[in-house]
């Protein structure tokens, strides 16, 4: 089973991160939870299937993704790097055929995984830099 996968490195906690990451609508421009049917204004519905808070990981499918893929798994992990810094994976698991695969390692991994990913760390960093000073004030 193919994977794609990316990784970043995030300027802010774990646990602001994660408090993030698991909320697309926060962050996501384009995903939305599916809770007893879509939300009116998702672009891509997403199902969760796992969710750990102790552990930060979220895994989710799609039911009907826009790619040429089928029994699709994605995981969001954030583990804490110290000192206020964190990373974050997201990485996928499908079927496809042989001759999709490198076109969706640049749609799904760069197209949709980094952009999306170096969002989420803006977020975060601009969540926790309002968060420090806040504090300080």
């Amino acid at each position: 089973m193919p994977r794609i996968s990316r990784r970043t490195f995030v300027a802010a906690p774990a646990e602001t991160v994660w408090s993030l990451a698991n909320d697309f609508a926060q962050w996501h421009p384009k995903l939305r939870i599916y809770t007893n049917g879509p939300e009116a204004s998702a672009d891509l519905v997403v199902t969760i299937v796992e969710k750990d808070d102790e552990g930060m990981t979220l895994s989710y499918s799609m039911p009907d993704p826009p790619f040429p893929i089928a029994n699709h798994r994605a995981t969001i992990l954030v583990e804490d790097a110290g000192l206020s810094v964190s990373y974050v994976t997201w990485s996928a698991d499908f079927t496809a055929s042989e001759d999709d695969l490198q076109d969706l390692e640049d749609s799904l991994g760069d197209d949709v995984f980094v952009r999306a990913l170096d969002h989420l760390a803006t977020t975060a960093q601009d969540t926790f830099g309002a968060q420090q000073v806040a504090n300080a004030g």
